[in-house]
């Protein structure tokens, strides 16, 4: 198993345990959208490692007012919101109350 399977398995199953009080049969219904989830997070934990390494300008040493957006800066903002929304729409159908703190955000803002 690759490190980002078993990264996605992780993150699969933390998603799932903060539903631990749904009805099995509900989350069943929903479980690909856990795998999108997971998915969607462990992408963002390898952009924010990429930002980490290039960050998400590129300055012109000799002129710093000369930049470029890195396309990171461009994705980042996408594949968080897809994720929320996921999340979100998840908590909604499945009826449980999720905070930021379950998000796992923190790195990402």
């Amino acid at each position: 198993m690759s490190d980002r399977t078993q990264a996605e398995r992780a993150e699969y199953e933390r998603i799932r345990a903060l539903f631990s009080s749904v009805d099995e049969n509900q989350l069943a219904l929903v479980d690909g959208a856990i795998w999108e989830a997971a998915r969607l997070r462990t992408e963002l934990d390898g952009l924010h490692a990429v930002v980490a390494k290039s960050g998400l300008v590129k300055v012109d040493p000799a002129n710093p007012s000369r930049q470029k957006e890195l396309p990171v800066s461009k994705l980042l903002p996408k594949v968080r919101a897809g994720y929320t929304n996921i999340i979100f729409k998840l908590a909604k159908v499945l009826g449980a109350t999720i905070t930021e703190d379950d998000l796992g955000m923190d790195d990402y803002e």
